[in-house]
């Protein structure tokens, strides 16, 4: 009986598995660099809404305000 027999149950998808790459884990500070990157442009994406959010305010209170005082 072999050792794996995914790996030698005579598929293509066995063999493609056998001739792949090697189990080791990837690089940590790759990873984390992604990460901070991806955290550094959620925060530039929420300031950049919660300003929109503001000034779009601001606007409409402005424009609201002149026609029930007009």
């Amino acid at each position: 009986m072999p050792a794996n027999a995914v790996e030698n149950s005579g598929s293509l998808t066995g063999h493609i598995l056998a001739q792949g790459w090697s189990d080791t884990p990837a690089e940590r500070s790759r990873n984390t660099r992604v990460m901070i990157v991806l955290a550094a442009a959620l925060g530039l994406l929420v300031a950049i809404s919660v300003m929109v959010v503001l000034l779009a305010g601001d606007a409409l209170d402005g424009l609201v305000g002149n026609v029930l005082n007009g």
